[in-house]
């Protein structure tokens, strides 16, 4: 399975609403892998053509030439510190590591390519130096989105998200190629002069060179279907003639204070931020499993909070199964549970479910202490909690006197006598055990 995933414009830190579309593409990835899979996974670097605001509010200026003119560094600096940090923020989040992690840069020549096929296609035109696509001589233009060329031209949803420039034929028309004068940092030679790809034709490219012309599955968040991903198809499909991809899995935004996160709203949360916090990575890809991915998840401080009780609840629940060999088959009802999650996970990827099945598991008395471990870290395998780091809690050494004082307790609780049993109970709990009342008797941990 090829899997082409929008990755980062590394002009600024990502913040956690970006890693809730990388940490959906890795939970698409795992699933497909728990089912046999191959899969193929790109998930490029944006690091030139993104103009700063989608609407062309500063002119068209790319956000890494943005970047660098404010902060007085080199574009080039900004690139490699981003990416960096973009990529410890994905470990953290146990997100898989792409198989191909192309960078846009180092593709100019693709992008040159596939264009001058536009040209030839007669599906763009040159003007003064710029090159954009003719969105009217691209019949299905707004099949993925909705945003046909009637639709925008009438005023309809996305319009305010289209490329201001005085030298287009038409309002709907994009830039495939940009003119770029002497200040900008990043310039390339090119057939119509120097300049610099537009953001949406560096997809089509990479894409196309890493997976082929046509493709399985195109990821990313819901913000990105138009006019992102509907102009991808309109470029590749009028290159090759062919519809290139298949599917089109897109996450929905996280709100925080029931608006979308975005720098432009000005209510981001880095990654780090929760760690100075106190909230572990992995509490909030916990949290993320307790939505399904098409829709929103509004980011609160109890909703996060809950979420790191939820999984230090399940790592204690985990540590308490004993370390085995594997289990040469499942029991009847251990398999029950998988077929339930199998069910889950190749449901639209329905991981809320998923998750509440491992918490079920992690606790059920049907199935042995020493299966269960198994079974969750079976599970594991598409959840990614990293499960499999927690140890198992180390054997309760219990003296004579804890033993008596525990046989003294259960022959207290058998006569109904309370009052002595929780005397005893707080005795042993200031010998430092932990007391549990079970079925057959109490436990010290």
């Amino acid at each position: 399975m090829g899997i082409y995933n929008c990755g980062p414009t590394v002009y600024k830190d990502i913040h956690i609403g970006n890693l809730r579309s990388f940490t959906t593409t890795d939970w698409l990835r795992r699933v497909l892998e728990y089912n046999g899979y191959d899969v193929q996974l790109v998930r490029n670097i944006t690091d030139v053509g993104h103009l700063h605001e989608d609407d062309d509010v500063r002119g068209g200026e790319d956000k890494l030439e943005h970047e660098a003119r404010e902060t007085g560094r080199s574009a080039y600096e900004i690139a490699a510190h981003y990416t960096k940090q973009y990529l410890q923020d994905c470990d953290e989040m146990n997100i898989l590591p792409p198989h191909v992690v192309p960078k846009a840069t180092d593709h100019i020549q693709e992008m040159i390519e596939i264009t001058k096929k536009l040209i030839e296609h007669g599906l763009a035109y040159v003007s003064d130096g710029n090159v954009y696509y003719a969105v009217s001589q691209f019949k299905n233009y707004g099949a993925l989105s909705g945003n046909t060329v009637e639709n925008l031209r009438a005023g309809g949803h996305g319009r305010v998200q289209m490329e201001v420039a005085e030298d287009k034929q038409n309002s709907e028309d994009f830039a495939l190629w940009k003119h770029g004068d002497a200040t900008r940092q990043m310039n390339w030679e090119s057939p119509w002069g120097v300049g610099f790809p537009g953001w949406h034709i560096e997809c089509s490219a990479m894409a196309t060179k890493y997976l082929g012309e046509q493709f399985d599955i195109h990821t990313g968040g819901i913000d990105l279907v138009f006019p992102h991903h509907e102009d991808e198809i309109a470029q590749s499909q009028g290159a090759t003639g062919k519809q290139p991809v298949q599917y089109w899995v897109h996450n929905e935004f996280l709100d925080f204070g029931n608006s979308k996160m975005s720098r432009s709203v000005g209510n981001v949360l880095l990654l780090s931020t929760l760690k100075e916090r106190g909230i572990e990575p992995m509490a909030y890809r916990y949290l993320l499993l307790t939505a399904h991915y098409r829709s929103k998840l509004n980011f609160t401080d109890d909703s996060i909070n809950a979420a790191q009780n939820g999984l230090n609840n399940l790592r204690a629940d985990i540590a308490e199964l004993p370390v085995t060999e594997a289990p040469a088959t499942w029991s009847a009802e251990a398999q029950r549970m998988r077929e339930a999650f199998h069910e889950a996970i190749n449901n639209d990827m329905d991981l809320p479910i998923a998750i509440s099945i491992t918490r079920e598991a992690a606790r059920t008395n049907k199935i042995e202490p020493a299966e269960r471990r198994h079974l969750i870290l079976d599970f594991d395998r598409v959840l990614g909690l990293q499960l499999d780091k927690v140890a198992p809690k180390a054997p309760v050494t219990v003296s004579d006197e804890a033993q008596e004082l525990v046989r003294q307790r259960d022959a207290a609780r058998a006569a109904r006598n309370w009052k002595e049993s929780d005397r005893l109970r707080d005795l042993l709990k200031e010998m430092g055990f932990e007391v549990r009342d079970t079925p057959k008797g109490t436990q010290l941990v």
